[in-house]
């Protein structure tokens, strides 16, 4: 709800600036938030050692796998839901929301087991020298527990934001972002559990961000999450493709980038690996407005995709009724004139 006024009445008729506004603003705050507490994150790991820095850098290639199988399942399923909420078909809508979820969480899990069984040989994929290697490990062992969580969380933001409540997204996210913030001095320094207690402050975040953004789906306008509406088949992953698709290449690819930069990077020592670690989470925080104010489109564009249909529709309808009428007007009047 927007005051007092329903999402679709507010996607579709309300004031352009307004309605993109509404929706890009929560979306800013929450990537605001997310970056900085990466740096935060940065910040209080730096304070052990340059290996457990660089350590956490090299598992960041690895978030942004597990982020994009999180996109890919979020803007997949939450795109098809604002068209056909646009349309108003919400049993389709319905049936979506809760395969694109099940489906994200399904896949955390395989990443998480699969994460684990081969830990080393995939530390040392991502970039991890001899000496970064056992932080490496004690960090990627910890924070692939959240996986699931993380990947589910990002495809119920996007989810909630497609349908046109950002607001409701935001809380899940930031609060996770500040339990984090709040928790690393904690765990790195009380608790003496050095970079295993930044990767548990980041896992306990992402677990409580699921909690509050599941509960979230039952508030407002949101479709609530229900296993008996879970619907898998082959049409219903092909709109998850074509939605998802180009996130998960872009996510995809900046592990791609990632990792190339860490493996390069390992040849100058890990003080260079820690360097690059520190510089990406500064970049990610400077695209958060651009990528905010972008992703305030997509509802809009969702929803008034059907508006648009049916307007095109009535005015061939209204155009081909007129072309009958102009037809028959002149064909009367060819036909006085010969009587005549």
């Amino acid at each position: 709800m927007h005051g007092h006024t329903d999402n679709y009445t507010f996607l579709t008729q309300g004031p352009i600036h307004r309605v993109i506004l509404t929706m890009a603003v929560p979306t800013i705050i929450s990537m605001l938030v997310t970056g900085l507490y990466n740096i935060a994150d940065t910040f209080f790991v730096g304070k052990i050692d340059t290996q457990a820095t660089a350590a956490v850098g090299v598992s960041f290639s690895m978030m942004f796998f597990v982020q994009a199988m999180g996109f890919f399942f979020g803007h997949g399923s939450g795109n098809y839901i604002s068209r056909e909420l646009g349309a108003k078909r919400h049993g389709n809508a319905i049936k979506m929301a809760s395969t694109g979820f099940f489906s994200s969480f399904f896949f955390g899990l395989v990443i998480l087991v699969l994460g684990e069984i081969f830990l080393t040989p995939l530390s040392l994929m991502l970039g991890s020298t001899p000496t970064i290697l056992p932080y490496t490990e004690s960090y990627m062992r910890l924070i692939l527990l959240g996986a699931p969580f993380l990947t589910s969380s990002l495809t119920l933001n996007n989810q909630m934001r497609l349908q046109g409540n950002a607001n409701f997204a935001m809380y899940g996210i930031v609060t996770g972002a500040i339990l984090n913030v709040a928790l690393d001095p904690l765990l790195i320094f009380t608790c003496g559990m050095g970079v295993s207690g930044a990767a548990l402050a980041t896992v306990i975040g992402q677990f409580v961000s699921f909690v509050i953004l599941f509960f979230m789906t039952r508030r407002g306008e949101n479709i609530a999450i229900h296993f008996r509406h879970f619907s898998p088949s082959w049409a219903a992953y092909k709109e998850i493709f074509y939605g998802g698709s180009p996130s998960l290449m872009r996510q995809g690819l900046a592990c791609i980038a990632t990792m190339s930069l860490n493996l390069a990077a390992g040849v100058y020592g890990d003080s260079a690996i820690a360097a690059m670690s520190i510089v990406g989470r500064i970049a990610m925080l400077s695209f958060a407005a651009v990528i905010g104010l972008g992703q305030g489109f997509q509802p809009v564009c969702g929803f008034w995709r059907y508006r648009l249909i049916l307007e095109h529709r009535f005015l061939q309808a209204h155009v081909h009724k007129r072309c009958k009428h102009l037809r028959y007007q002149y064909e009367l009047r060819l036909m006085q004139e010969r009587c005549s």
